[in-house]
């Protein structure tokens, strides 16, 4: 079997190994909220970050996606595009309307990287089309969140 296919994994809204130590031992992990409506991929995408060492919090849909925004802190923002109640773009437009600068990926079987040139106001950090392979997947989590570093280093509470 190849190593590198996304493969089905245990429950999915937990933390990393590294949150679960007390905080005289804790390693900055940057904190990852994903909105995905179909929860098979949502809990493939959340294991392969946590098995990272990222902290995620997954959600089902767009609208879901704004609320815990507005409850935590969040260091990257990975979506769908096609989700019920609000679409990734449109969470992205939202985010963007009320002053929020949290980087955002699109992991998306509709939405692809030509189709950022429509919404070159949004700042999409990138596209990642479905299917991936998980180390292209982790490559550019990581490439996106070294770019933002600064910001995110600036912004940590």
């Amino acid at each position: 079997m190849n190593g590198d296919a996304l493969m089905p994994f245990p429950p999915h809204n937990r933390t990393s190994i590294r949150e679960s130590l007390n905080s005289s031992e804790r390693v900055f992990a940057p904190r990852i909220l994903v909105a995905e409506d179909d929860p098979i991929i949502c809990q493939l995408i959340a294991d392969v970050l946590l098995d990272d060492g990222y902290v995620v919090n997954t959600t089902s849909d767009g609208e879901q996606a704004w609320e815990a925004l507005h409850h935590d802190h969040y260091d990257l923002l990975i979506t769908d595009n096609e989700m019920p109640r609000c679409t990734g773009i449109k969470l992205i437009e939202r985010m963007h309307k009320a002053g929020m600068s949290l980087p955002a990926i699109i992991a998306s079987g509709s939405f692809t990287a030509e189709s950022l040139r429509d919404h070159p106001q949004l700042q999409i950090e990138a596209v990642i089309p479905k299917p991936f392979k998980k180390l292209e997947f982790l490559d550019t989590v990581k490439n996106v969140l070294s770019a933002c570093e600064d910001t995110i280093t600036n912004t940590r509470h």
